[in-house]
């Protein structure tokens, strides 16, 4: 009698679940509707390091990034130096880039860290070492990061060319378990 029991249980949380990711449509489920999309916002942020990938040398301004006519979608990461989880995403972030910015993706990871020359310096070495090739503006005054009403990082987006956030992850747990959903949304919005 239990077996048959946990086996109905069994089936209806397994209905309840394909029914419910049915209904969602799927991966495109994971990119947020556009009629639902918050704004980016209006910001610019002071450049930490720029080891390789655009131009910018002094600042990132978000608006004047998304005119770009190279850039179809941005990739935003918000990290800090004491933050291990952030730096296990960032290889993976790096290499989401490097196969994407030919197809119009450009990336930006936004460090929180307090500015002062330890972090500064300590934040220049961590780029250098997870080999990262694109802007590291620096959020000290913790602008950017209330605006978005962000709390434990990392926190990932996606913004599309209209300037509204279309992707949204917290946490990094694994490449198996975070990543795809950041390259299906991510191939999303490149194709729209």
């Amino acid at each position: 009698m239990k077996k048959i029991v946990c086996s109905f249980v069994l089936l209806g949380l397994l209905t309840s679940f394909s029914l419910s990711f049915s209904a969602c449509g799927g991966p495109k489920s994971l990119v947020i509707p556009k009629e639902k999309a918050r704004d980016v916002g209006d910001w610019k942020l002071d450049i930490v390091d720029n080891p390789g990938d655009f131009d910018m040398v002094d600042e990132v301004n978000i608006q004047e990034l998304l005119k770009r006519d190279d850039v179809k979608v941005v990739l935003i990461d918000f990290w800090a130096t004491w933050c291990e989880p952030c730096k296990a995403a960032m290889p993976y972030l790096e290499e989401i880039y490097q196969e994407n910015k030919d197809k119009g993706l450009a990336a930006i990871v936004i460090t929180i860290d307090n500015k002062n020359p330890t972090f500064e310096r300590k934040i220049k070495e961590d780029v250098a070492h997870l080999g990262v090739s694109y802007p590291i503006p620096w959020d000290y005054k913790s602008e950017v990061k209330s605006f978005y009403g962000i709390g434990p990082i990392p926190v990932t987006y996606l913004v599309d060319k209209d300037g509204k956030i279309r992707y949204e992850h917290s946490g990094f747990t694994s490449e198996e378990i975070d990543m795809p959903p950041l390259r299906e949304a991510l191939e999303i919005l490149l194709n729209e």
